[in-house]
């Protein structure tokens, strides 16, 4: 399952200077003596943007470990975290604790490059979020604030929405209702990848509800558009 990505105006302006602590050397060809953290960076570099994003996503851009946890628990499923704990083998994160944002998307990335191959890193991370409905709700923080996985696909989808506002310290989604069977959820600010992780998480709520389902995504920029399914 896929998405089209349509109207993609790419952001020009990059900040020069270091935001976050992942800003380091120059990244190309792997070497001795780099961190794993670095050689996670390094490994999908060259696929998608993950030097540039790491450089804006503000210090105050926070998720839960949940949502960390859970590309842990992807990747044992799709059967790859030997690997995975290669460039990871001291993560140690809490269900609840919020960390910052770049610890997500380093992991998310990585995952999908080893999930699928760096090549194909989007398809790796759309593979990998597609499970998070299902996941999430497996959690104590899933099953405190949901109560019921609800089979009502737009039903899931408020509770999706309600999950990341308790989730995630930055940001903005809403939620339209074109008909009975399209909705459109709008993203404001997101720094992790809308075309692929975003896309993917969408397509795996209506797989929650077994039932199947077309996503489009459309940008404006990079961290900003909506995701509309069909059903």
């Amino acid at each position: 399952m896929g998405c089209a990505v349509c109207g993609e105006t790419m952001l020009s302006h990059m900040s020069a200077e270091p935001r976050t602590r992942y800003n380091r050397q120059p990244l190309g060809v792997l070497s001795r003596g780099v961190s794993p953290i670095d050689r996670a960076i390094e490994l999908v570099a060259p696929y998608c943007d993950i030097v540039d994003r790491l450089k804006v996503v503000p210090p105050s851009a926070q998720t839960r470990g949940v949502w960390i946890k859970n590309v842990e628990k992807q990747v044992e499923r799709l059967g790859v975290m030997s690997a995975y704990r290669g460039y990871f083998p001291d993560d140690r994160y809490g269900t609840l604790p919020h960390y910052p944002l770049g610890d997500f998307l380093i992991r998310l990335a990585c995952a999908g490059a080893l999930v699928a191959s760096p090549e194909r890193v989007h398809d790796g991370m759309f593979m990998v979020t597609r499970g998070n409905a299902e996941s999430f709700m497996e959690t104590i923080l899933g099953r405190v604030m949901l109560r019921v996985l609800s089979r009502d696909p737009v039903r899931l989808l408020e509770q999706g929405m309600a999950a990341r506002r308790q989730s995630f310290t930055y940001g903005h989604w809403e939620l339209r209702r074109h008909s009975d069977r399209e909705v459109e959820v709008v993203h404001q600010n997101e720094y992790w990848w809308i075309e692929s992780g975003v896309a993917g998480a969408a397509a795996g709520t209506f797989e929650a509800c077994n039932i199947v389902a077309q996503t489009e995504t459309k940008l404006i920029d990079r961290f900003n558009g909506s995701t509309v399914c069909r059903w």
